[in-house]
């Protein structure tokens, strides 16, 4: 079985009170919140590091958008499961998003049981290359690499 803990979740959003909010409502419910990028620049920095298995991803950013973060991320590891977080519904936003291998949508303002939801159901849906990623990472740290 997959626990939450296992389960690493960047978010990256370039409104601090959406990233507050998120990581609370996540942690509250035992998620494994590891990281926070408050731009795109921030995220890339990040994803230099290590890549997490969840990103919650913010769509629209001043730097670099959501959408070409998202391809990055998408380039690096495909398994890594991103959630769009938008407050807008724009029908090209979201075609370009699920193009580029975007795995769910979160839309601002988010409900807490909502966003739970959402996140419950993506994890039963890609738990194959979730605990694939997991596996992944604890190799590479068994081999110091």
């Amino acid at each position: 079985m997959l626990s939450k803990q296992d389960i690493e979740i960047l978010i990256v959003d370039d409104n601090d009170i959406s990233r507050s909010m998120l990581r609370h409502i996540l942690t509250s419910e035992a998620f494994n919140v590891v990281g926070e990028a408050s731009s795109g620049v921030a995220a890339l920095d990040w994803l230099q590091k290590t890549i997490p298995e969840i990103v919650c991803l913010d769509v629209m950013m001043p730097d670099i958008s959501g959408l070409e973060i998202l391809e990055h991320i998408k380039n690096l590891s495909p398994e890594t499961v991103v959630v769009m977080v938008t407050g807008s519904n724009n029908k090209e936003t979201v075609v370009s998003a699920i193009k580029a291998g975007a795995n769910g949508f979160i839309v601002k303002p988010f409900n807490p049981a909502t966003l739970l939801q959402t996140m419950n159901s993506l994890v039963t849906k890609y738990y194959r290359p979730l605990r694939y990623l997991i596996d992944r990472k604890k190799i590479l740290q068994r081999s110091g690499l």
